[in-house]
């Protein structure tokens, strides 16, 4: 009996433990786990004042699970938070949070890939809005001509995209840039520009000081003095049909609101390398897809 006691004790203790974590799912290739807990370094992410990067490659994923987590806490919601990875779980594809089996995703996504989900969909205030998304076209370090490659050449260049990347793909085609059709995995496409199959790729702009991209050994940078704007604002996504859906929401968009309103997303942008002083000179290429306001400044 007392074996059964403690066993019943046991199973409440971890049911009551379970009930006061969040599961927030991300994509098992992307976890950045490693990199996530370099730059907490000990520290809770409510306690994260300062978005420097502390490791190479991109950052933004990483700091939008931190501020995921403190517009939870602004907003009401201060179970902690578990990172769940899930394979399912991709760019364009949210079948697990429209059925409500998934409730929440750590990463923001286009607009436009979940404008036709809506139904199923609870859509937050934008992280990053329209015109805040620059990349930038990486081609490789040993390629010195096509690093200072002059904006009026641009018909010279080949870019691989992938069309179901829809944001990338509307802005690729906005210029005179010649897109090489790609569905396939990132890796793929980017060892394509390693191997001169095509000379470029759309990509945002590293955090590193002279936006060089080191990937596995291998090393690319932007063409200097010319970027892009992706066409679209991004936004965390939580399940309309999950039971906890309406509340998660209610509290997220209540502390967004007040990191916005305290200027902590723009900061984070900008410190994290995602909006890069770097090349706040650089020319657009797809200038005729700002909004006026945008083009004027």
């Amino acid at each position: 009996m007392k074996w059964l006691i403690w066993g019943m004790l046991s199973l409440y203790t971890c049911n009551l433990y379970a009930h006061n974590q969040l599961v927030v799912d991300i994509m098992s290739s992307e976890n950045f786990s490693q990199r996530y807990n370099e730059f907490l370094n000990g520290r809770s992410p409510l306690d994260v004042k300062s978005f420097y990067p502390t490791t190479k490659g991109s950052h933004i994923e990483i700091i939008e699970m931190v501020l995921l987590q403190q517009a939870l806490f602004l907003g009401g919601e201060t179970r902690e938070v578990v990172f769940n990875p899930k394979p399912s779980v991709n760019i364009i594809e949210f079948s697990d949070m429209i059925s409500g089996d998934s409730l929440i995703l750590a990463r923001s996504v286009w607009h436009e890939d979940i404008i036709n989900y809506r139904g199923s969909l609870y859509v937050s205030d934008a992280l990053v809005k329209f015109g805040q998304y620059e990349a930038g076209l990486y081609v490789t370090r040993r390629n010195v001509a096509l690093q200072n490659l002059p904006q009026e050449q641009l018909e010279q260049l080949t870019v691989v995209a992938n069309p179901r990347w829809r944001v990338d793909w509307r802005a690729l085609n906005n210029t005179e840039i010649n897109i090489v059709s790609f569905i396939g995995p990132w890796e793929t496409m980017l060892n394509m520009v390693e191997t001169e199959v095509v000379d470029a790729m759309l990509i945002n702009f590293s955090v590193s000081q002279d936006l060089l991209l080191n990937f596995e050994g291998r090393e690319y940078v932007p063409i200097q003095n010319i970027k892009m704007m992706l066409p679209d604002s991004r936004h965390f996504i939580v399940s309309k049909n999950h039971p906890q859906g309406e509340m998660i929401f209610a509290a997220l968009n209540r502390g967004l609101k007040i990191l916005r309103a305290q200027g902590v997303l723009d900061k984070a942008l900008q410190q994290s390398g995602f909006i890069s002083d770097l090349v706040k000179d650089w020319q657009y290429v797809n200038q005729q897809m700002l909004y006026p306001s945008k083009a004027a400044r």
